[in-house]
């Protein structure tokens, strides 16, 4: 009869066995993920990731000296200073001196190649016979120099190519400064116009204050009825609303400038108000001209210029890779060696290397590149009638904007004598107070028309001058 083991024993062994299934687990899990690389991924799906311990420090927002806060700005001034400290013209201008540093890698090649390396060893083997040499302790500099004598155009092609792309990041940079130059100005036309409108919603709370005072008067003289009365609060509470609203809108417009000059969008920045008896910018230029010159002026147009070139270069480079080479090579060494007397090793050769046989992989770099060139070309052709179209349409938007102006300037003068003439007859009873609000109300909407007129035109004016690819007219308003 089998006899039965004692508790103690039972319970050792049964501790072992879970130990042993845990290490084991343990084991396989370390196996599975050795470098705990999921260690930082959360255990559910929808659990978002908080991502790694350290990151690079936000930079601080840029904000003005004393001197520069109670400044009054213009145009030129602070795209000056966007130029200055926007980082996406810092962006591109490193972009352009990490090329020209691409420009002197691939000019290197013209120039020889120079190493020194040294080996020091410690050495002991047993001989044939049996008894151990002793050790011997050694020392081996050795100098190297090369260089290729001819590669069939290959160095040539890939400075040319490093050049061109020099050329792609140079444009791009101009393009970064004409696109932050004209957000500047955008931004600038924008606080211009709704400072305008804040001005133009104070004249009007101002104006239906003095028509509830009328129709007070009239109310209790007996000529106005209640109706009449509250119509005309009406109107103040609505043009009350309408001015808070503007005073947001102002704020969030100059935040939209200060950002474009690389500040916080808290920062004030003054400027000069807009004048509304000012005629709008006048361009004396043809369509025809200004698309002419956008084609030796317009940035985009021109990066797409240089990548043809880069595109070109590559099809050489390739082209020249599979053709043979001829290098030069020399060393010179030097051997202290423990026991032994010190013994120099020269070498003078030449290399020559001719591609026989790669798998076809330079014929498909050859064709790769052919298409890309003809991409590069094709893009090139896009980019024309792009440039084209948009300075065709820029300066008809611009004209649209000025031709636009004196009707616009022509409604506020008559608006404003028409509730003149409203407001008069209501005093005596020959007009009602809607004749007065609506009075009111056109005159207030001819301001905006003629606000928004002359912000438009010089918009459009720098609209036109980002398409063109220089300044045009006077966009100082």
């Amino acid at each position: 009869m089998p006899q039965k083991l004692p508790s103690a024993i039972f319970c050792a062994l049964l501790l072992t066995c879970t130990c042993l299934h845990q290490a084991s687990a343990g084991v396989m899990g370390w196996l599975a993920d050795p470098f705990d690389s999921d260690g930082g991924i959360n255990q559910q799906p929808g659990q978002p990731w908080t991502g790694p311990g350290e990151l690079p420090a936000v930079p601080d927002a840029q904000s003005l000296n004393p001197a520069e806060q109670g400044k009054v700005w213009s145009l030129p001034q602070l795209t000056a200073y966007a130029l200055a400290h926007n980082p996406q013209t810092a962006a591109a201008w490193d972009a352009l001196r990490a090329q020209a540093a691409g420009v002197g890698i691939a000019e290197s090649a013209w120039l020889p190649t120079v190493t020194l390396n040294t080996s020091a060893s410690r050495r002991q083997s047993a001989s044939t016979a049996g008894f151990t040499v002793p050790a011997r302790n050694s020392v081996n500099p050795n100098l190297t120099l090369s260089y290729t004598l001819w590669d069939f155009g290959l160095r040539s092609a890939k400075t040319a190519a490093a050049k061109a792309q020099e050329w792609v990041a140079g444009f791009t940079q101009n393009q970064e400064i004409q696109s932050v130059a004209f957000s500047v100005a955008q931004a600038y036309y924008q606080v211009l116009g709704n400072q305008s409108l804040l001005l133009a919603d104070e004249k009007t709370v101002v104006e239906n204050q003095k028509n509830l005072e009328a129709a007070e008067v009239m109310h209790r003289a007996g000529q106005a009825t209640v109706g009449s009365l509250y119509q005309a609060r009406a109107a103040l509470a609505q043009a009350q609303s309408t001015l808070a609203a503007q005073q947001q809108t102002l704020r969030s417009s100059q935040g939209v400038l200060a950002s474009t000059l690389g500040l916080s969008p808290k920062t004030l920045l003054k400027i000069h108000a807009l004048l509304l008896n000012q005629t709008p910018p006048e361009l004396h230029d043809a369509a025809e001209t200004l698309m002419h010159a956008a084609l030796s002026a317009n940035p985009a147009l021109q990066e797409a210029r240089a990548q043809v070139a880069a595109a070109r270069a590559n099809v050489r480079s390739a082209e020249a890779s599979g053709l043979p080479s001829l290098g030069v090579s020399s060393s010179y060494g030097y051997l202290f060696q423990g026991g032994f007397r010190p013994g120099d090793t020269w070498t003078v050769g030449f290399t020559l290397t001719v591609p026989l046989f790669t798998g076809f992989n330079n014929h498909y770099q050859i064709r790769q590149n052919e298409a890309l060139r003809d991409q590069a070309e094709a893009n090139l052709a896009t980019s024309r009638n792009s440039t084209e179209s948009a300075v065709w349409q820029d300066y008809h938007n611009f004209q649209g904007a000025t031709a636009a102006w004196p009707g616009a300037r022509s409604g506020l003068q008559n608006a404003e004598k028409a509730l003149e003439v409203v407001q008069a007859q209501y005093r005596v009873g020959q007009a009602t107070i809607q004749d007065v609000l609506l009075a009111e109300s056109t005159l207030a909407q001819a301001r905006y028309t003629l606000i928004q007129n002359l912000v438009s035109s010089y918009v459009a004016l720098a609209q036109l001058s980002q398409a063109v690819g220089m300044p045009l007219g006077a966009q100082k308003p």
